[in-house]
């Protein structure tokens, strides 16, 4: 797993290959990956929205920004853990995420941004 904790908010994740759900014929590379947030501030915070930089095995770039996560906006207490799924197709074998969650304090309404750590999403035997 990956880990990083930005302004005391840790951000761990998982991700794996899905064979059955990808078909390489078609430049197609679906990969699952699950994310662990979890808040040790002494603070109430929630998640607002996300940003992420996926790059592909041949340098494209693409930019995703959207709200929340997977259509929640998670409220985290201090020591609240919150996890969710979800996925990301690739037209190669191999690539990059990583990007930032945009909290709120919700006692005090200050904004501030959380690293997510950069992750490779590979499809297995593809670097042997």
């Amino acid at each position: 797993m990956h880990a990083l904790t930005t302004n005391g908010v840790r951000i761990g994740v998982e991700s794996t290959f899905q064979p059955g759900h990808s078909f390489p014929h078609r430049s197609q590379y679906l990969h699952v990956y699950t994310i662990h947030i979890k808040n040790y501030n002494e603070y109430p915070i929630q998640l607002i929205s996300r940003h992420w930089d996926i790059t592909e095995a041949d340098g494209t770039k693409k930019v995703v920004d959207g709200q929340g996560v997977v259509g929640e906006q998670p409220l985290l207490d201090s020591g609240g853990l919150h996890s969710y799924s979800s996925f990301c197709v690739l037209a190669f074998p191999i690539g990059k995420m990583s990007g930032f969650y945009t909290m709120i304090r919700t006692d005090t309404g200050e904004q501030f941004n959380v690293d997510i750590p950069s992750f490779n999403l590979v499809m297995p035997d593809a670097l042997n």
